[in-house]
């Protein structure tokens, strides 16, 4: 068996990472942040409410605070709201002085203990309809808001967003993943992923402006049953069954298809971030190609790891144990249809319930 064939090797990579990694599989998006919600009722009231993710333990969570030089909390508005809700009254003492300059409200995020590495996604809604949004690594726990955010800030923040999104929804990436095992050379592989990425682009943007929808819920229980169908047609192709089929012969096609249905799953990502009043196209442009680079990434990676394994093994002493590895390979997409059935399994539970 040669060892020169690159679709080969990353298959086998996929083996020693799929066993390794299964059980982090089981929360497709638990790498969620600390979402964080300021809403501008008028121009001197405001809202602040948070979600924490379920990942942190009781007892760990943040402290979610507005400060501002003129800004007071407001107990009989908040008490009833609940812990993560709080009122804030920020009244400008001079309302006629328009030359003072602009003093950036500030969320500040405290824990009781440590952070748990833990990103931060504030999204803030003016009391015009505009929307800005800001995400925070780790260590920045104070964060100001800013009046405004430029296109450019726009363009940075939503590439961001949809970068970090197609790298921690581990569901999108398992699909990109049966699409190389599917793909037999690296044309095929170029022309399947072409294929994915106009499907879900097109269902992106239609979702994302409202022009068509299809319920989440209903979506999150497709998209890994559109898994465990490429991982079934990747096993029936390795006992040599399934060659004619339409995955097999136009695995495009079968791309943009399920592209379509991943698009609605990106699109109710964005929705949680919301999009700019004033910049809508921008930001869902910007958080498509955040997606696609994303996914470039991840294919460079599996490329980039079978190149270095196969210089390693190139020692002739030790190529008969890598042969025998390459065939076992094949058992790499049992992982694969596993995880993806309980995924379907999980959100079918959830959807009845």
């Amino acid at each position: 068996m040669s060892t020169k064939n690159p679709y080969k090797i990353i298959k086998a990579i996929l083996f020693l990472l799929l066993l390794t990694t299964t059980s982090n599989f089981s929360f497709a998006h638990d790498g969620r942040p600390i979402y964080i919600e300021l809403k501008e009722v008028t121009e001197s009231r405001y809202v602040l409410r948070w979600k924490i993710p379920p990942i942190m333990q009781p007892g760990t969570e943040p402290e979610i605070h507005l400060k501002g030089e003129f800004c007071q909390i407001q107990p009989e508005i908040t008490g009833p709201a609940g812990p993560n809700v709080k009122s804030y009254l920020c009244r400008n003492p001079h309302p006629n002085n328009f030359t003072r300059p602009y003093n950036p409200l500030t969320i500040k995020i405290t824990y009781p203990i440590a952070n748990p590495a833990l990103s931060s996604l504030i999204h803030f809604e003016k009391s015009d309809g505009d929307t800005i949004n800001l995400f925070n690594g780790p260590k920045v726990l104070e964060i100001n808001l800013p009046s405004r955010l430029t296109i450019w800030d726009c363009v940075k923040q939503y590439i961001e967003a949809g970068f970090l999104h197609i790298l921690e929804g581990y569901d999108h990436l398992l699909f990109v993943l049966c699409l190389v095992f599917i793909a037999r050379n690296f044309r095929s592989t170029l022309i399947a992923i072409s294929g994915f990425t106009l499907g879900h682009s097109l269902t992106l943007g239609l979702a994302s402006l409202n022009l068509f929808t299809i319920r989440v819920d209903v979506v999150e229980v497709l998209i890994p049953l559109s898994i465990m169908l490429l991982a079934a047609e990747i096993v029936y192709a390795h006992n040599g069954q399934s060659k004619t089929s339409l995955t097999r012969r136009y695995p495009a096609i079968v791309a943009s298809g399920f592209g379509l249905l991943h698009g609605f799953g990106f699109a109710s990502a964005l929705a949680e971030l919301g999009l700019p009043h004033s910049s809508k196209i921008t930001a869902l442009f910007s958080f498509n190609i955040g997606v696609e680079l994303g996914q470039i990434l991840f294919v460079l990676v599996l490329i980039f790891l079978s190149s270095t394994v196969q210089w390693i093994f190139s020692n002739r002493k030790i190529s008969i144990l890598y042969q025998h590895f390459l065939t076992q390979s094949k058992y790499a997409i049992y992982p694969v249809g596993v995880v993806s059935g309980y995924w379907a399994i999980e959100r079918t539970v959830g959807l009845i319930s």
